[in-house]
């Protein structure tokens, strides 16, 4: 392990690496750079990352790594990317993430975290990408994500998150992707969306929403593919939404809509 305590840059990805992860790997608090992506490593985060106050970025998805993340890491003043999806870590998200004024993009999809998403997450005001898709996650969205304007894809799928989708969303305006599908969510679409001038990809599809669909979706520009299939919408479908130039698919089926779509979607 002397080996490791100088180290600054340990890069061991996409290879067919087994077993676990050196637990003290930054017992010299040195390191920086930790890539240990795609292998088949197991067992545990190493401890020794909680107090490694030195990482820039963190790279360790795609393997079978387990254990309970509520505690496992600390606040890290200069981290700005970090990357934990497609493995078999539970849990909480820990409010501490809000203090990680660097983070750009936090990736945590396809585990089995529980818990709500922490409201402290607002405070991480660099983020750019916010992925937690594919989890167990519950209650509602915090409406303090709406702070994080420099979001350009907020990724929640595939949890059990409830409630209404809070307005403030429509701060996000880089906001490039935006995905709630299969989730609980209920209440009304937001005509705040429509503020989203740069949103390219929206997915609300196998919810709960009611009402109607907002005729604010006309000044989406930019949008490129809609997807509300599996709701209860209901009245009639804005005739904007054929008057989209950009839209290349929609998916509005399993509602209560009636009308008709604009010819230019229709002669696409």
């Amino acid at each position: 392990m002397e080996i490791l305590i100088h180290v600054r840059s340990l890069q061991l990805g996409d290879n067919n690496f087994t077993g676990h992860l050196p637990q003290q790997i930054c017992l010299g608090g040195a390191l920086e750079n930790f890539t240990a992506m795609g292998n088949h490593f197991t067992g545990p985060i190493p401890t020794s990352l909680r107090n490694c106050t030195s990482l820039i970025q963190v790279r360790l998805e795609q393997n079978q790594l387990r254990g309970n993340i509520t505690e496992v890491f600390g606040v890290y003043p200069n981290l700005n990317f970090l990357d934990l999806s497609s493995n078999n870590l539970y849990g909480e998200l820990s409010q501490k993430w809000g203090q990680c004024h660097s983070l750009t993009s936090l990736n945590i999809s396809h585990n089995n975290l529980s818990g709500i998403i922490p409201p402290q997450l607002g405070k991480a005001i660099q983020l750019h990408q916010l992925d937690l898709s594919s989890n167990h996650l519950l209650g509602n969205i915090p409406r303090e994500l709406g702070k994080l304007t420099s979001m350009f894809n907020l990724l929640l799928s595939n949890n059990q998150l409830s409630g209404n989708i809070p307005w403030e969303v429509g701060n996000l305006f880089n906001l490039e992707h935006l995905s709630l599908a299969s989730n609980n969510l209920s209440g009304s679409i937001p005509k705040q969306l429509g503020m989203l001038s740069k949103l390219s990809f929206l997915n609300l599809s196998k919810n709960e929403f009611v009402e109607s669909i907002p005729d604010e979706i006309e000044n989406l520009l930019s949008l490129q593919s809609l997807d509300l299939t599996q709701n209860m919408l209901n009245g009639k479908i804005p005739q904007q939404l054929g008057e989209l130039q950009r839209l290349e698919a929609l998916n509005l089926s399993h509602n209560e809509l009636s009308g008709s779509i604009a010819s230019t979607f229709a002669d696409m």
